[in-house]
């Protein structure tokens, strides 16, 4: 389990697929898990993440930073916003704080469906899911958003006629232009209620464009669609949501616990936000 992993197994015979696990191809999942100390990952993992560390040996500093960038929006969400539906889409593995661990602290009746398409990270987020009937995990892919919306457990457990919070972190950098991200996020927008939110990081050049340019490059050997995207192209994925202070900022500057230097924040290279949906117009 990662070394970040905190969940437990919920009781009674686990239904989950047994996945076809391979050895021979990497997973962004596990490679992550190997960057962060974890033990779910292949030598062929470990050893493309060798790899995204000569590119870049800030890279685990970056992903550690992704994860407290969602878990303070989270918070922010529930605390400040009373948002009690939450879909994680690419979550992958299961860590120590996760979107629901961070929601039900702060509201019991919280309610969280996690959404992947790797079938490893499905079979693990079910197995090892607490006793929750608040949290659901299941596999379908962000290239078909429809299909996601209209999943049996998205309609059980999630109701769009109140407000929902889609966590996409980072996951829409593993997609490339021919996916039509732009089109994948506007048919989320708009299924989603008025007071919705949107929580977005993605990979950004701007300031390091050398390691980025590095970085993806391992990524694309795993994920060929792989994209990093300039400032421009990541806000308007938020399409007419509007953005909560302080804006579309390096994650280390989205409401940090302390204040952090720009110089700073820049070197973790990924640009995260987090937005509104606006309430509908009076009659």
């Amino acid at each position: 389990m990662s070394g970040e992993t905190g969940l437990r197994r919920a009781g009674g015979p686990i239904r989950a697929p047994r996945p076809a696990v391979t050895w021979a191809a990497p997973s962004i999942a596990r490679v992550v898990d190997c960057l962060l100390g974890g033990k779910d990952n292949f030598r062929v993992d470990r050893e493309r993440a060798a790899e995204a560390v000569a590119a870049d040996p800030r890279i685990r500093q970056v992903i550690v930073e992704n994860r407290r960038f969602a878990r303070r929006a989270v918070q922010y969400l529930v605390r400040e916003c009373g948002v009690t539906q939450f879909v994680d889409i690419g979550f992958g593995l299961p860590a120590a704080e996760n979107a629901h661990h961070i929601a039900q602290r702060h509201d019991a009746g919280a309610r969280v469906l996690y959404v992947d398409n790797d079938p490893i990270v499905v079979a693990h987020g079910q197995a090892m899911l607490a006793e929750n009937d608040r949290v659901r995990v299941v596999g379908a892919d962000l290239r078909d958003p429809a299909g996601i919306l209209g999943h049996p457990e998205f309609t059980r457990l999630i109701d769009l006629d109140e407000p929902v919070a889609v966590l996409l972190t980072p996951v829409l950098q593993f997609l490339s232009d021919a996916d039509r991200p732009e089109e994948i996020l506007r048919t989320i927008r708009d299924a989603l209620a008025p007071g919705s939110h949107l929580v977005i990081s993605h990979a950004c050049p701007e300031a390091r464009p050398g390691q980025v340019g590095r970085v993806m490059n391992v990524y694309r050997s795993i994920v060929s669609s792989a994209t990093a995207r300039d400032r421009e192209r990541i806000a308007g994925f938020f399409g007419d949501f509007t953005l909560a202070e302080p804006g579309l900022t390096w994650l280390p500057s989205w409401r940090p616990d302390l204040a952090v230097p720009h110089r700073v924040a820049e070197r973790v290279w990924q640009l995260g936000g987090v937005a509104r949906k606006p309430d509908a117009p009076s009659a």
